[in-house]
């Protein structure tokens, strides 16, 4: 029942997101699912880690210019600080598909979905005339989001490694909220 929780959530995640530039591809040919271990890393597994990977990836580069363009030097390193997190958990979430050579895809790029900056409103930050609030905003509405997605994983997935990790997000989206007035 937890990964079915999961799987409609992503599903949702997916339908939230914004219009793409050409239809979608026709779905392959249903084939069925490999049979996994229990505990084993699978369906539920591997979507909520390349969701989050394409969200940080994009969330790296919020707060990189959040590092960078700040007015305040307490947000600026908040942002600097996040975007070092960020970048720990990418190289996290790559490792678990690599050892067990799935490979990344990001099914995600271009889509406007809650809490994943969107290139546009990265632009827009770029020129926002209250650049900070701006930011906090954008910040706030990625931890509100991951957390949320973490909170989904951690009573979904059965994957040992992928529950801690989810686990460890959960809380640390948490902190950095409380950190940021969220």
């Amino acid at each position: 029942m937890r990964r079915v929780a999961l799987v409609v959530l992503l599903v949702m995640g997916l339908a939230a997101c914004g219009q793409q530039a050409a239809p979608p591809a026709p779905a392959p040919a249903a084939r069925p699912a490999p049979a996994v271990s229990p505990g084993g890393f699978g369906a539920t597994e591997q979507a909520f880690v390349q969701l989050e990977i394409a969200t940080d990836d994009q969330a790296v580069r919020l707060l990189d210019l959040g590092a960078a363009r700040a007015a305040d030097r307490r947000l600026r390193t908040f942002a600097s600080s996040l975007a070092d997190d960020r970048r720990a958990e990418l190289a996290e979430l790559r490792g678990l598909l690599d050892a067990e050579s799935v490979r990344y895809l990001n099914l995600h790029r271009g889509h406007d979905m809650p809490g994943m900056p969107t290139d546009a409103e990265l632009i827009g930050l770029e020129a926002a005339a209250d650049f900070d609030a701006t930011f906090v905003d954008l910040v706030r509405a990625h931890l509100t989001e991951s957390a949320t997605v973490a909170r989904s994983a951690m009573r979904s997935v059965a994957h040992p490694e992928t529950k801690n990790l989810a686990t460890r997000m959960a809380s640390t989206r948490a902190a950095a909220l409380d950190r940021i007035g969220g």
